[in-house]
């Protein structure tokens, strides 16, 4: 005879223990492990880098193959100068200038005093010829009325005197007017009406006869004059067409009226050194001096095959071009050129209209 004990309620108890306290076990360690987590330093947000772009490779410009009028031209400068210019100087040396009336910009009458010399004794002397003139006169004019009354004496010795003192007082006379061309010399006056365009004479200078002081124009007559290269100057002949560019005044068609008369350009006041240039009428604002520009047509040619000076290639004396074919490939060409622009050439063998060339 035994006793028995209920062994598995016990057992079910125990159990329920050992569930519970694995419960408690992996609770705790899970508020462990997040406690550890919330002392560690936060992790820093990674930066975002930009997105790097893969350049392109720059393609090179592609050009038709044209028919075309070429026009080839010639330029030069040059600037508003007046038909009517003239030099200023005085005709007496070593003479010390004594007064400047005007300066350059200055609008003058014909005959209007410009600047002075130092005339000396010159006036002085002119009066007391005058005085001997007039003595002279009053003694041949006595002589006249003797003679013609019948005065005593040798008929010949009274016509000798009387002609001895008529050529004295022609004498007298002509070294007046030697005087007095002496004084006009002391004076610079101007020769027509218009603007002083230069005057370098200042009070104190010494004159030189003939060197030139100043400029005067006629700013009532101006002419477009530009200068060009002796051997643009070549193929430029009167009549031809003409783009002329005024600063400030934009581009005016016209003709050129006249070649240099001289090859010196090394005289910028003398309008004999530029080609003169007629335009219908000059803008608004332009005066005496104002730069400009001109472009001559010295020739055009009509329906010839042209390509831009860029797409041309020298090596040596050969001349070639990169074609663009149509399946994308490109190949070197050798061409034959004609007349060139400062834009385009002709193609004159080597190529067909339409076709495509590639730039350098």
């Amino acid at each position: 005879m035994y006793t028995r004990w209920p062994m598995d309620g016990l057992f079910r108890h125990k159990k329920r223990a050992g569930n519970s306290a694995a419960r408690l076990l992996l609770a705790g360690l899970s508020l462990a492990l997040l406690a550890g987590c919330s002392l560690l330093p936060q992790e820093e947000e990674q930066e975002a880098l930009p997105q790097i772009r893969v350049p392109k490779i720059s393609q090179k410009p592609e050009y038709p193959v044209k028919r075309e009028t070429l026009t080839l031209s010639v330029s030069g400068s040059g600037k508003l100068m007046s038909e009517r210019e003239e030099n200023l100087y005085f005709t007496v040396d070593n003479q010390r200038i004594t007064d400047v009336l005007v300066k350059a910009g200055d609008s003058v009458k014909k005959g209007q005093v410009l600047a002075l010399l130092d005339t000396g004794d010159t006036e002085s002397q002119i009066r007391r010829k005058e005085i001997d003139i007039e003595k002279a006169e009053l003694d041949l004019k006595e002589a006249i009325r003797g003679s013609g009354q019948g005065a005593t004496g040798n008929s010949s010795d009274s016509d000798v005197t009387l002609r001895k003192q008529k050529l004295d007082y022609e004498l007298l006379e002509s070294e007046l007017a030697d005087l007095k061309k002496d004084l006009t010399g002391l004076k610079l006056v101007a020769p027509y009406d218009g603007t002083i365009v230069s005057l370098t004479a200042e009070k104190g200078d010494l004159a030189r006869s003939y060197e030139k002081v100043g400029q005067i124009a006629d700013m009532n007559a101006l002419v477009v004059a530009v200068q060009f290269s002796s051997s643009d100057l070549a193929s430029i002949a009167a009549g031809m067409e003409t783009t002329v560019s005024i600063n400030t005044g934009g581009e005016i068609t016209g003709k050129v009226r006249r070649m240099p008369i001289s090859t010196d350009q090394s005289d910028e006041d003398s309008l004999d050194s530029y080609v003169l240039i007629d335009v219908p009428k000059l803008p608004g604002g332009v005066s005496h001096g104002t730069p400009l520009s001109a472009a001559v047509v010295v020739e055009r040619r009509e329906n010839v095959l042209t390509i831009p000076v860029s797409a041309l290639r020298t090596q040596n004396d050969r001349n070639y071009v990169m074609v663009a074919n149509a399946d994308g490939t490109k190949g070197e060409v050798d061409v034959e050129i004609g007349s060139q622009s400062t834009t385009d050439v002709e193609i004159s063998k080597g190529l067909v209209e339409g076709q495509k060339v590639v730039g350098k």
